[in-house]
Order: structure tokens, then sequence, then C-alpha cells
């Protein structure tokens, strides 16, 4: 495949910087999985299986979440409330007005869940999981009125983990599915029948590791794989793009080893990628139709894999947390007095590539392009 086009875009966005760090826990080799910012500060997730809340900028902790018995998949917030889903067949339903003490709801389902959403009018809870040991890999329904007992199941229509369900944020009824089978499923919610409530079905040939929907009317896809691939796709299963393995940018002097996520700017309408490198630094990229524009690269946060970021992109801040344990404010607010306001140094992977690779400095980029199929 043809190396990725890459320009520089310096100017897309006001430029973040390190403004605050903390240590999610003390204890041995406890990494952050999810940040998400709530009603009542930030919910960080983690691998002892805990939700701890901070305090947005000043990043003191707040409260705690102490309930599931195994591993955390995924957390989400959703007005007042916030959700949590965990291997142990549970998602949690957390009422962030009252005491964090128990769940307000619990949602069971039968097999260990990887992914879950709530959909846009809050009329149905929607969870992924594991293949289990009849080889079925089941997406499970609920009735937010009535969590106790699901209200259907759908059974065939992947083959492997569903380790991604996304809800439409403009059809209620309609979500999407992703897994290891490498299949974006479409359905329609409000069909009982499976069949009949698939809708489209575009294979990516690949493990889906992350997707989810982008543009005014959430009409397209994003499809990351676990092999560092990214595709684009009409949310009727008509592929936009293909970049294959964006690690391939290194040849154009952007040192990146893995996707974070995706951030979608609904005043620009523009898709971002968030990337890392294992050194800990992270890259901004402005995705395009068959293409990238280099938007920043945020330095010094972290000294290991990023596995989560959140971002305010309106809003001038943004969240890190790593492997290494630590949580990193970034804001674009930053005093000029502050050490942390310093000139970020780029770690030693950086270095060695960024600006000043084999082909130089990559190009510039008045920035005024923003994602468009037509």
């Amino acid at each position: 495949m043809a190396r990725i086009p890459v320009t520089q875009a310096p100017t897309l966005l006001p430029k973040l910087q390190m403004a605050n760090a903390a240590m999610f826990d003390l204890g041995k080799d406890v990494y952050i999985y999810e940040t998400l910012l709530t009603d009542i500060g930030l919910a960080v997730s983690g691998s002892n299986q805990k939700v701890c809340f901070y305090e947005p900028e000043t990043l003191q902790k707040t409260g705690l979440l102490d309930y599931h018995k195994d591993q955390l998949t995924q957390i989400r917030s959703r007005e007042t409330g916030l959700f949590t889903c965990s291997v142990d067949k549970q998602i949690a339903h957390w009422d962030l007005r009252q005491a964090l003490i128990s769940p307000v709801q619990v949602f069971e389902a039968n097999d260990p869940l990887l992914s879950f959403d709530i959909s846009a009018n809050n009329a149905f809870l929607v969870g992924g999981s594991i293949l289990n040991d009849s080889y079925s890999a089941n997406i499970t329904f609920w009735d937010p009125r009535v969590p106790s007992t699901p209200v259907k199941l759908f059974e065939n229509s992947h083959s492997d983990d569903v380790g991604q369900i996304h809800c439409c944020p403009s059809a209620p009824n309609q979500f999407l599915s992703g897994s290891t089978d490498g299949l974006l499923c479409t359905f329609d919610a409000s069909q009982s029948d499976e069949d009949d409530a698939l809708l489209y079905v575009a294979n990516t040939n690949a493990s889906v590791a992350k997707c989810g929907y982008f543009g005014p009317n959430s009409q397209f896809i994003y499809a990351q794989s676990d092999m560092e691939t990214l595709q684009l796709w009409t949310n009727d299963s008509t592929q936009l793009a293909d970049f294959g393995d964006v690690r391939d940018i290194k040849e154009s002097g952007i040192p990146i080893d893995y996707m974070v996520d995706f951030r979608y700017d609904p005043q620009t309408e523009r898709l971002y990628m968030v990337s890392g490198t294992n050194g800990g630094d992270i890259h901004l990229l402005h995705v395009g139709a068959g293409s990238f524009e280099h938007v920043q690269a945020l330095a010094s946060g972290h000294s290991a894999i990023v596995r989560a970021f959140d971002w305010g992109i309106g809003q001038e801040w943004a969240v890190s947390g790593g492997e290494d344990g630590h949580l990193t404010w970034w804001s674009t607010n930053v005093p000029l007095a502050s050490p942390l306001a310093n000139p970020l140094q780029l770690s030693s992977d950086t270095k060695k590539t960024f600006g000043s690779g084999e082909h130089g400095n990559v190009g510039s980029s008045n920035g005024s392009r923003r994602f468009s199929p037509y």
C-alpha cells in the first residue's frame, strides 16, 4: 500500500500543555483503562477493578467505586448517572447525586461483558459479550425500567468476542457492533427478530479493536483493528478509505506505535485520531478522507503506553491515563510561569524521528480541510 500522505497543521487546534499529573494507585502494576468527565468530576477506571473520581485540573481524589469482582471493561456517563461494565457479567448504574455506596440498578448477562451502550433516547441498554463455551457471542438487550431480566438476545450475527457497542446519536433505534471476527454490524433495535434487525454488515478483514460513529448526522464509521489498521465506512457499509497500518506514517517522521482513540468535533466536523508511542508520547492527528494532518505532540506526560484519552476539544482541555499509572491533565491555559508550562521535552523514541527522520520535516498545511467523502 502507498505511503499515507501526512502534512503538518500546528495551528488547527489551540496548543495543549501539561498542567497537572497524579498517580492513579500506589499498587504495583496498576494502570489506567479509561478516563471520563462526569457531573461530579473525572471518573478513571483501572486494572485494579476500581473507579476513582478526581477534581478536574487539580486531580485531587474525591471518591471511589469498588464494586465489581472482575476486570472492568467500559465506563459511560449519561446525565446524572455513571454506568460501569465488567467481565463479572454485570453493568452497574450509579446515581452520581447520591453517596457512591451501591449501584441503583444492576443489569445482569449470561456471559462476561466486554462492551455496552445506552440508546440516545434511553429506551434500551445493549451489551456485547465474549465468545462463550457454546460458541455464541451474544448481544444482550435490557429495558432500563426493568434491569433484572434481559428483554432479548442476538446470538448469530458475530462469531467471536463483541468488543464494541455504540448506539447511534442521530437514530435512537440504531446501534453498531464491532467484533474480533472483523465484522461491523448495524442493527435496528426496534426489531425483535435478529435477521430483521440486522441492517448492514461490513467486513474489515481484521479484528476490530475500536469503532464508532462520526459526522454531522452520524453517517460515517471509523474502525481500528488490533493490527493498528484504520478504515472509514459509511453507516450503510460502503468503504470510504483504507489507510492500512497507520504506523507507516513513521516514514513521514511522525513516530506512532498504536492508536489510542478517536474524537469527533461537531463544531468543525473534523475527526481526530489520538495515537501514542511506547515511550508515552501522544500525537494528535486530523483524519482526512485519505490523509492525515499532524496537529500536535504531547510529551512528558507518560513513560509507558497510553491507554486512555478524554478530550473536550471545544473546551480546551484533555486528560490521559497510561500503563505507568499516571493521570495527566492537559490544558491550553497553563500559566507561563508554571514549571509544567516549560517547553515539553520529547521522549527518546520521538526525538529520533519527529521532524528529523529519513524524509525530513513533513509538509505544512493551512489546516482548512476537514473530512469530506463527497
